[in-house]
């Protein structure tokens, strides 16, 4: 028996309560939670901005100390510091094989089902099942899990800065880094600096680009952004374009990174780069469409493309974040703007949906 936070309602409060929690089966893990961050995706679920079969524990972005290793897991042991990464990687499909494991397919059928492998969860409430978000559901006290969404982490790195590396840190930075491929000397506008979009302004620095944007309607986070890296700051509306372009020579940025996910952003985001400049999509809704293709893209050679979980490889890059972190490179303390108590979970999803800070974080102990 632990205690979930259950949605079981579009619109509704989550309700925490009381449920049963299966022993872990082959290939899985049981994971004692430590702290949660309060990413979009999961205020989306509740609000129905996204559809999930209910009732559900939401939560994806999380870290938490092993309890019990099921069958067949060797990587990992009780008592092991864990990062959970709601793509969970096989490491031996075609996309993985073909060093694309944000691709894998392992992933896409947990993300499909908001459960473990062939449509099962580990977790139950009055005799009924509940769906666990990304195949995690780390709104509980304790979450089973495939040993492939867990990767181990040195115990002294705190909790709160371990479960932000699970989602915004590995999607922003892996955005600028990984899949735009930023380089030394250019010039770079990130719209929309929330917790996936401050850490894209962090990858942008660490690759070297030497101006850095940060559009946002909030101060507050663009402040944050600037404490971060950013060279410089625009507050989101119908100037940015301008001021951008003003910024980088009359030009356009190299690199736009788009993580606020709005149809106005993105179209801004398009015009924001220079000719034969990148665009990287990272938080487009369903139902964005970009006009007037030709004229936009085609006749003025930019690139656009999609990003994934940051085309993370989450064996490789959560160790290398780690490292950063501990040498001082990589900010994660500051991007926690508000810490909550589980019984306050859902002042926490409140504090989320109202765009505030970089991100909140629920601590269970």
């Amino acid at each position: 028996m632990t205690q979930a936070a259950v949605l079981e309602q579009i619109g509704r409060p989550l309700r925490v309560t009381d449920v049963d929690l299966e022993l872990p089966g082959p290939g899985e893990v049981a994971v004692e939670i430590g702290a949660t961050g309060v990413c979009h995706s999961d205020v989306a679920i509740i609000t129905g901005q996204l559809p999930a079969p209910l009732p559900l524990v939401p939560g994806h972005e999380g870290a938490g100390t092993v309890v019990e290793v099921g069958a067949g897991v060797t990587s990992l042991a009780a008592g092991d510091r864990v990062v959970l990464s709601w793509l969970a990687q096989c490491g031996i499909c075609f996309y993985c094989r073909r060093w694309e494991p944000y691709l894998c397919g392992t992933a896409r059928a947990l993300l499909a089902t908001n459960a473990l492998p062939g449509g099962a969860t580990r977790i139950s409430a009055d005799r009924q099942e509940v769906r666990q978000f990304c195949g995690l559901g780390t709104f509980a006290q304790r979450c089973v899990v495939l040993a492939d969404s867990a990767i181990r982490v040195p115990s002294r790195l705190p909790m709160a800065a371990a479960a932000l590396i699970g989602c915004g840190v590995l999607t922003g930075f892996g955005a600028a880094v990984n899949t735009a491929g930023i380089r030394v000397g250019n010039s770079v506008a990130v719209v929309g600096c929330g917790g996936v979009g401050l850490n894209a302004v962090q990858g942008a620095r660490f690759a070297g680009a030497t101006t850095i944007i940060a559009i946002d309607r909030h101060a507050e986070r663009l402040a944050l952004a600037t404490e971060l890296g950013a060279t410089d700051t625009v507050t989101a509306g119908p100037d940015a374009v301008r001021e951008v372009k003003e910024l980088t020579g009359r030009r356009g940025a190299d690199v736009v990174l788009e993580v606020a996910g709005r149809a106005e952003t993105v179209r801004s985001a398009v015009d924001m780069a220079r000719r034969g400049g990148t665009v990287v999509l990272v938080g487009a809704a369903p139902d964005v469409v970009i006009d007037d293709v030709f004229n936009r893209l085609v006749m003025s050679g930019k690139t656009l493309r999609g990003c994934l979980y940051g085309s993370a490889d989450v064996r490789r890059d959560v160790p290398r974040l780690v490292h950063l972190y501990e040498q001082g490179k990589l900010l994660l303390d500051q991007l926690v703007t508000e810490s909550f108590g589980f019984p306050d979970i859902n002042k926490a999803v409140e504090y989320g949906a109202a765009e505030q800070g970089a991100r909140a974080v629920v601590m269970f102990s």
